[in-house]
């Protein structure tokens, strides 16, 4: 056995953190489940300097940047082998990326385009400090006392139609309260004074000229209600007024678009509730962000062809999470007033209470976690090939990669096309879905298409890797029949899988964190070409009794790692999936109370 081979093996031994945050955390708004920092323990544990890294689902590109990371490894990677006991072979290592996703292809070929940490920071502040010059004044506001000040935030607010009389009612103002900071359940009606639940109450409505689309259309009601702004470094917060109401009409007046309406493509994410009039993407903004996006879009063009990219990804990184109706407010227990965050990724939701941020603060704070990428891949000597083509079908020659680290879309877990729009739409194109590898109602793909797409890929892994290849796949699911289709494209592809593990997660994602389904923790599987079936020794009964015997099980969180253990261990041992993740903690819900009787 080879060196490297058995340091893959012994790594799969034991979780890896995903080790979640950094630099390249904080640099995307979708970030990768796992950290290029973690990949590149991987990498250098599996392969020798010099060999060839296949990612075939590439995402925002985490695998090739862990390639370069591979040759200057930082502390926390040096420290989480040793204490993993392994001893990768540090040094540079060439990718090769393949993906369809515009947004991902675009912000890994702008991260990985070596310029210099310098260079992007003097381009940034010179950006800031020409947009403010250029939009500054969109977010002017008066303090309460009257001093002059600027925005940070503001809350806007929906309108409710009373069911019994059909007056509208502020949501905001009637729906919420602060201190403590309270979303109510049921409002009174101001005219009638019936006690309506907001769940059963429709919203308002409004006429408006759309002057990107040159027409007259219906859009939900809102207004600006509540605004945070500083001066002279002190913050403060108050209610709008009617002069903060007369600078957005000022804004919508003057609005003269120099750029044609681009429209949304909706899929499974729509909801005719609160997607009501939305269709392109200008929709998704307040007039006063839509006016600055595009305004420091068009700046951003400006600047030399790599200082512009990197500008341009700065933009996109902010956009999706916080420039768009989609930032929010939630209201924390005891909390005084409503928490500002941003987006919850993976959906499009808005909220009743949308949220409009100052866009140049927050560019501000993004800059500095990008200029730390730059600065720690700016001398690495690793080469990336970037595809945006779909991996079904590689240039790749046969046996020319040395290992594969890859991340394939989980069903129908997240329609990345559908969401990324928000951020393509500002590029030239945006994503090809018929190439999209995915379950989906609204692209018509079922689960043999996309085991039919998994296993093109697989194929192709197959085909290119050496003969000694691993190649590490990280799967989630909480569907026994997501387990299954994967599986059987593992199968059809000439692999097998050879050991498994998950990757310890120490933060959930929106849909994780609601879900009942959900598992924590990401199972990982190390893979190699098929020699021989295996022989199978034991039933899945057994390896869920064994899973749920050997680990603790006490909290939501624990029962969510069994699950995973669970799916590692059937995968491992060539035995089909029969229960879906909600089945499996009902098994210890029940052994719990067994054992108590």
């Amino acid at each position: 056995m080879k060196k490297t081979e058995q340091s893959i093996k012994k790594l799969f031994m034991k979780p890896l953190s995903s080790t979640r945050g950094g630099a390249f955390y904080n640099a995307f708004p979708y970030p990768t489940k796992i950290s290029p920092e973690a990949i590149a323990i991987y990498i250098a544990s599996a392969t020798k300097p010099g060999e060839k890294i296949l990612d075939a689902f590439s995402g925002s590109g985490s695998t090739g940047i862990a390639a370069l990371l591979s040759e200057y490894p930082t502390k926390k990677m040096i420290t989480t082998a040793m204490a993993l006991g392994i001893k990768p072979t540090w040094g540079s290592r060439n990718a090769v990326l393949y993906e369809i996703g515009t947004y991902a292809t675009f912000a890994t070929r702008t991260l990985t385009n070596r310029l210099k940490a310098k260079d992007y920071s003097i381009a940034v502040k010179s950006f800031i400090e020409k947009a403010k010059e250029l939009v500054g004044g969109y977010y002017f506001a008066k303090s309460p006392n009257g001093s002059s000040g600027t925005i940070r935030y503001a809350i806007w607010t929906e309108f409710l139609v009373c069911p019994e009389c059909g007056a509208e009612i502020d949501y905001f103002t009637n729906g919420t309260s602060r201190n403590p900071a309270t979303f109510k359940k049921s409002v009174e009606c101001h005219h009638c004074r019936k006690t309506c639940s907001v769940d059963e109450m429709t919203f308002a409505t409004e006429e408006y000229y759309d002057k990107l689309l040159k027409r007259t259309i219906s859009r939900k009601k809102r207004k600006l209600a509540w605004i945070y702004g500083t001066s002279k470094g002190e913050n403060w917060d108050r209610a709008a007024t009617t002069e903060d109401e007369a600078f957005i009409r000022k804004l919508e007046n003057e609005f003269v678009p120099n750029e044609l309406p681009r429209e949304i493509k909706w899929g499974d994410l729509h909801r005719a509730g609160y997607h009501y009039g939305i269709t392109h993407l200008h929709h998704f903004y307040t007039i006063r962000n839509y006016r600055v996006m595009s305004a420091l879009w068009e700046l951003a063009g400006t600047y030399p062809e790599r200082e512009a990219d990197a500008l341009k990804l700065l933009l996109l990184s902010y956009n999706g999470a916080h420039c768009t109706l989609m930032t929010r407010v939630v209201a924390k227990h005891n909390a005084k007033d409503f928490v500002l965050t941003s987006a919850q990724s993976g959906v499009l939701y808005i909220s009743k209470l949308p949220v409009e941020k100052n866009i140049l603060l927050g560019l501000q704070r993004k800059a500095k976690p990008f200029e730390e990428c730059y600065k720690m891949l700016e001398n690495c000597h690793g080469t990336i090939e970037i595809r945006n083509v779909s991996s079904t079908k590689m240039i790749e020659l046969d046996k020319s990669i040395d290992f594969v680290f890859t991340d394939p879309p989980f069903g129908d877990y997240i329609p990345y096309a559908e969401v990324n729009q928000i951020n393509e739409l500002w590029l030239p194109k945006v994503t090809e879905r018929s190439e999209e590898v995915i379950i989906s109602n609204a692209q018509q793909k079922n689960e043999d298409n996309y085991r039919d797409m998994l296993t093109k890929v697989f194929r192709e892994i197959n085909r290119v890797a050496t003969d000694d290849c691993s190649i590490a796949m990280v799967f989630h699911a909480a569907k026994a029949s997501i387990w299954g289709t994967f599986a059987d494209a593992v199968k059809s592809a000439g692999l097998e899988i050879e050991q498994s593990s998950f990757l310890d997660k120490t933060q959930a994602s929106f849909k994780q964190v609601v879900s009942k389904t959900a598992v924590q923790g990401d199972p990982i599987f190390l893979l190699k070409k098929s020699e021989s079936g295996k022989t199978v020794i034991i039933n899945e009964e057994l390896i869920l009794r064994q899973v749920v015997a050997d680990n603790p099980h006490e909290t939501e969180i624990e029962q969510r790692h069994c699950y995973s253990l669970y799916i590692g261990k059937c995968m491992e041992n060539g035995i089909s999936v029969q229960r879906d993740a909600v089945q499996v903690y009902e098994y210890i819900r029940n052994l719990r109370e067994a054992e108590t009787l």
